[in-house]
């Protein structure tokens, strides 16, 4: 059985922190802060601290986030990475813990690497293709998972992502167990009732 009683979406920002030293002058420190407001609107699923953080026409590249495809399935341009971030918003993907065990910086990129988990229901999993679409035996899993972040600024100190997915483990997991920042609106009538 998952625990999830120590489930912190916070990490995704605050293990930003101790690298915070590494910064070797204002540009870098700008961009880090950058990062940890972009990841912290994330995991609050707020936009409004996300969107300022982008380029005006952000191009994603995302390997590996959707299990069996190869190919680059980042979003392209403001209008894509915006519908992508609202997207999340609605099913709930953006409930993540991501943990950073190494951060490379410098003046116009950062490189991260670490671990995370995501809470995903059954429909975006089968989205993923972690999922048999067949497949209705559970409503919620936790994904397990490692990732590369490469965050390019550009001269406004404004960023666009690169992101390499790799180890994927979907493990499912009973309502009972969601964190408490989990969506109330994708949780079933019953569970919501029970928690009020």
């Amino acid at each position: 059985m998952v625990d999830l009683s120590d489930f912190d979406p916070a990490l995704t920002y605050t293990s930003y922190f101790k690298y915070r030293d590494k910064c070797q002058n204002d540009k870098q420190r700008r961009h880090l802060e950058s990062v940890i407001r972009h990841a912290k609107g994330e995991v609050d699923g707020d936009l409004s601290e996300v969107l300022p953080t982008l380029m005006p026409e952000p191009q994603y590249h995302e390997y590996g986030v959707y299990a069996n495809r190869v190919e680059d399935l980042g979003p392209k341009g403001i209008a894509e990475v915006t519908a992508n971030y609202e997207e999340m918003v609605r099913n709930g993907s953006y409930v993540i813990e991501s943990d950073k065990h190494r951060v490379v910086i410098a003046d116009d990129e950062i490189v991260t690497e670490g671990s995370y988990r995501q809470i995903l229901n059954k429909d975006v999993a089968k989205k993923m293709g972690l999922l048999a679409e067949d497949d209705d035996s559970h409503d919620f899993y936790v994904l397990f998972a490692r990732t590369i972040v490469f965050w390019d600024f550009d001269e406004n100190d404004l960023c666009s992502e690169d992101r390499y997915v790799t180890s994927h483990r979907l493990v499912p997991i009973d309502e009972s167990q969601l964190p408490a920042n989990y969506p109330a609106h994708l949780r079933t009538q019953s569970s919501v009732l029970s928690s009020q």
